[in-house]
């Protein structure tokens, strides 16, 4: 599953004092709201409108590249146009950026996070490693690392990285880590569930990846590594409910039907499985049915809001069609 990148961060970087590296941690959260403004802004221009065949990405990179062209020896410059590169796709290139200033400055913290992300998106884990760990030295202990979501996602590269690398103990430390800034964050959790299940741990594994299912419901490939937990559990019926949801995500009602139906039997009081049902029945416009099953979800979990919206909707329909 794609995760966002906001890597619009390097003013906030800069300096060596204690007091401008609070100022720049304060900086940091406030860019990432601007961030993701900006991401939904430049994500609409560079699909729909252009100029010249070129988005306002591809000028922005331009404008850069002039910039650092007239002045090569601006360090904060450099990593400005790393990430442009980065936001782009040209990891390559970011790497080529970021190395440059990591020469001239080993703790430039823009150019260690452009590096190791860079690195892992060009699938050499091994070397993301160091940058990654060295970026989480220098910021962790900075007064807002409890909400600093920069240095989550440093964690959750680098527990990617030691999961690649079959190191799954640290993987799944990294990703916990990255959890206790972003509880919701649905990939590391699906990244952590592996590492668990990874070490075997898979009564763990199933925790970390019913969590993430309840942020992205239709995680298709958190399904699949539910099928493999629970088959090791011995589990059957806890299978069907990750196979039912796996064909639900996939649009494949009828096969989710079945699954489900037979998981619901089995497990009377597992709420997941009623609601994909109710689900299920609704999209094969079975409404009786699914209201029936999604009133067993709030018997069984009261506050479950995705149940209270789906109830309300298959409320709604059935008194327009009355």
């Amino acid at each position: 599953m794609p995760r966002m990148n906001l890597t619009r961060i390097t003013k906030a970087l800069q300096g060596t004092s204690t007091e401008r590296l609070q100022r720049a941690v304060w900086a940091v959260a406030l860019a990432l709201i601007a961030a993701v403004v900006l991401f939904v802004g430049y994500y609409t221009w560079d699909r729909y409108v252009h100029v010249g065949d070129r988005s306002p990405l591809e000028l922005q990179t331009e404008s850069l590249e002039k910039a650092v062209r007239e002045d090569p020896q601006n360090l904060d410059l450099r990593v400005s146009l790393a990430e442009s590169y980065l936001r782009n796709g040209a990891n390559d290139k970011a790497l080529e950026q970021a190395n440059q200033v990591l020469q001239a400055d080993p703790e430039h913290q823009g150019a260690l996070w452009v590096a190791g992300v860079a690195l892992v998106r060009l699938d050499r884990p091994e070397e993301a490693i160091e940058p990654l760990e060295t970026f989480v030295d220098l910021r962790k202990d900075q007064p807002m690392a409890n909400v600093d979501t920069v240095l989550e996602a440093a964690y959750y590269y680098l527990g990617t990285s030691f999961l690649a690398l079959d190191r799954p103990e640290e993987a799944a430390a990294a990703q916990e880590k990255a959890l206790l800034i972003v509880p919701h964050d649905a990939d590391a959790l699906y990244q952590a569930g592996l590492a668990y299940q990874a070490q075997g741990k898979h009564e763990l594994a199933l925790e970390r990846l019913h969590g993430a299912v309840r942020f992205v419901p239709n995680f298709t490939e958190v399904y699949s590594a539910m099928i493999v937990s629970y088959q090791a559990l011995g589990d059957e019926a806890g299978a069907d409910y990750a196979r039912g949801m796996q064909a639900f995500s996939l649009k494949d009602f009828e096969t989710a039907r079945t699954y489900l139906e037979s998981a619901t039997q089995a497990l009377p009081d597992f709420a997941p499985a009623f609601l994909g049902l109710g689900l299920t029945y609704e999209q094969m416009g079975e409404l009786e049915a699914a209201q029936q099953a999604i009133e067993r979800v709030l018997a069984l979990t009261p506050d479950d809001l995705a149940a209270q919206q789906a109830l309300g909707r298959i409320q709604a329909t059935l008194t327009g069609q009355g």
